[in-house]
């Protein structure tokens, strides 16, 4: 096998051929069928408390991926896409003499964004409680987060070993065409998380026509805010989804429209609280060191808020910014902790700034406007709609897209009479 491929995990199986490694993941994925779900669910919920003891503690995001791990929210997604969760381990009735089975689809390969490699696993873990067997690209150029949790899970019990044996991670560059193709033919279904011109290589890959495409690629996320309805525990907690992952999520916001009911001292008075909000968070929440590149791109954004008009509060440096401007602008990036605030009398205003590609807008609204404005938004393409806090909760449907339906395939059955 190339050089160029490293087997990741399994690490002994380092100097397989991938086509072989790729067959052995599909056959334990086949010995998934005789496990139970249960059993499945319990295996992540001691992956949940191994990262809550600190574990990898010094991965971003690891709080994040240890919730959703919990037996009681994979549950509630299963359940939430599939009306009869019965049938993931037999036939059950589903009308008179039907009855269906729900099983996995087989193989999912995922390719994981560069930037957050983290968010990789949540659609792992989806696709490996429902009895998947899963390859896991990682790029290249990125850190192995991922195999540690792998290991953690082969180590926790015997089912355990079962879905880690399911799991193949891999690392190759993108020009590795062959490796790339190899893993596309292979694939029941293919999840491609990353940038537009990740996601369009992926997808032009060869692949048999019946393979499944998942794509989460680029989207931009909001938050909408009445100050009037805002908490000290609700704008640090709208802090917290801005600066995690430093704005490279998808889900993170960057631009916060903000309810203004003509009194100024309002707008002043939630931009002085989101400030100190935002700063602790900064402090508080490791990020990624800034290269020369990044930080130069902040000071331009600093510099193009300045000139239209708009004030700014940043720390010394280049850690974090919050930009006070009367419309958005575009030409900012808003990414490495760089919010625009634009306050809003009409929500025509904030309608007329959603994009195609929008998936999250953090909403906290009285209930009135909250009922208006969330169905206008939803009208418009927005994914999902949560309250502070919840900006970077992964769930299902993610990017409008029903996960769990996607990864299982139905088997339906004509009964007897009875």
């Amino acid at each position: 096998m190339s050089r160029a491929v490293d087997i990741l995990y399994p690490a002994e199986a380092d100097g397989t051929e991938l086509p072989e490694l790729i067959a052995a993941a599909q056959t334990a994925g086949q010995a998934l069928l005789d496990v139970p779900l249960a059993d499945r669910l319990s295996a992540f919920d001691t992956l949940s408390d191994q990262l809550l003891e600190g574990r990898l503690r010094q991965v971003p995001g690891i709080a994040f991926l240890a919730a959703f791990l919990r037996s009681t929210n994979l549950r509630t997604l299963i359940e939430r896409e599939l009306t009869f969760p019965d049938a993931l381990r037999q036939f059950v009735p589903i009308g008179e003499r039907k009855s269906a089975r729900v099983l996995p689809q087989g193989l999912v390969a995922h390719w994981v964004a560069g930037n957050v490699p983290l968010l990789g696993m949540f659609s792992w873990a989806l696709s490996a409680v429902v009895g998947n067997a899963n390859v896991i690209r990682l790029s290249s150029k990125q850190e192995d987060v991922v195999s540690p949790l792998i290991e953690l899970l082969a180590q926790s019990s015997a089912v355990g070993r079962q879905l880690a044996a399911a799991t193949l991670l891999v690392c190759f560059d993108r020009e590795h065409s062959d490796a790339h193709v190899q893993l596309s033919q292979a694939a029941d279904v293919r999840i491609a998380w990353g940038g537009q011109e990740a996601i369009e290589t992926i997808r032009a890959l060869p692949c048999r026509w019946e393979c499944e495409d998942i794509a989460l690629g680029p989207r931009v996320s909001y938050a909408v805010i009445d100050p009037t309805v805002a908490t000290d525990a609700s704008i640090n907690r709208l802090a917290t989804d801005a600066v995690y992952f430093d704005q490279l999520a998808c889900s993170s916001p960057q631009y916060l429209f903000l309810r203004d009911r003509g009194e100024q001292a309002e707008i002043e008075g939630f931009v002085e609280r989101f400030t100190a909000a935002f700063e602790r968070q900064a402090v508080a929440i490791p990020r990624h060191p800034l290269d020369f590149s990044e930080s130069y791109q902040i000071e331009l954004d600093r510099t193009r808020a300045l000139l239209e008009g708009g004030r700014l509060a940043r720390d010394s440096q280049t850690e974090w910014t919050i930009a006070l401007v009367d419309r958005p602008n575009d030409e900012i990036r808003c990414a490495n902790r760089f919010v625009q605030i634009i306050p809003f009398q009409r929500f025509e205003t904030v309608y007329g700034c959603i994009p195609r590609n929008i998936q999250t807008i953090i909403t906290l609204l009285g209930a009135d406007e909250a009922e208006q404005f969330s169905e206008q938004a939803a009208r418009r393409g927005v994914c999902r709609l949560p309250r502070p806090g919840e900006g970077n909760l992964f769930e299902t449907p993610w990017d409008g897209v029903p996960l769990v339906a996607r990864l299982t395939r139905w088997t339906l059955r004509s009964d007897n009479r009875r």
